[in-house]
């Protein structure tokens, strides 16, 4: 019989890598074979802990993480945890440029950018679109609303940050739409935060953006 932590990553693999628990449990009993015990839930949560760092519980075999300030209950397999893929950009003009370019776009794809992204399975929140590449990867961006850098100073907290296409990031970026909570697609595990929007709307839009 399969052991409790192979059916649990299968599952995972089977919603996408990441879900909240909600999500998890239903596809553990389709995936698991037999009558389960009365205290399946809660067998899942401790073996998901057990296998995971950024839990106390830790006991080794690094399977799994959180996606803390995400919400509680949502986890992740990191095996499906990507790094963003690169741009094939034509050589920068200067030695410089190039690395103010490479550290915006380091600043910009923090691991709780990633796995919010992996969260909304690269979907756009305002227009419902994902990118897909060549290798038939998706691909989105992570967008910190009330920007990170000088003169914002904004936070990388899971309220700050929309997934984007790269067409509504420009535009946001850039001050040119304003936002509405009620237009964001949302998802379990992850809320915008009402001030961040507040702030778009208030120091970005029609004030040219970063």
């Amino acid at each position: 019989m399969s052991t409790w932590l192979n059916d649990i990553s299968l599952a995972l693999a089977n919603l996408g890598g990441i879900a909240h628990y909600d999500a998890l449990y239903p596809e553990v009993k389709k995936v698991r074979s037999g009558t389960l015990p009365e205290s399946w839930k809660q067998i899942i949560q401790r073996t998901i802990q057990d296998h995971s760092a950024d839990s106390d519980g830790f006991k080794g075999n690094n399977v799994f993480y959180s996606v803390k300030g995400i919400g509680s209950g949502v986890w992740g397999l990191r095996s499906h945890l990507l790094s963003t893929p690169s741009a094939s950009d034509i050589e920068p003009p200067s030695a410089p440029e190039r690395l103010l370019i490479e550290t915006y776009r380091v600043l910009r794809d923090t691991e709780l950018a990633r796995k919010i992204k992996a969260l909304h399975k690269n979907i756009c929140q305002l227009c419902g679109q994902t990118v897909t590449l060549k290798d038939g990867a998706t691909y989105a961006e992570a967008h910190h609303i009330k920007p990170l850098g000088r003169p914002h100073n904004g936070p990388d907290v899971a309220e700050n940050i929309a997934v984007l296409c790269p067409n509504h990031h420009v535009m946001l970026d850039y001050g040119a739409i304003p936002l509405e909570s009620k237009n964001l697609r949302s998802i379990q595990g992850h809320v915008i935060g009402s001030a961040y929007i507040a702030y778009h709307n208030e120091h970005v839009f029609n004030h040219g953006g970063l």
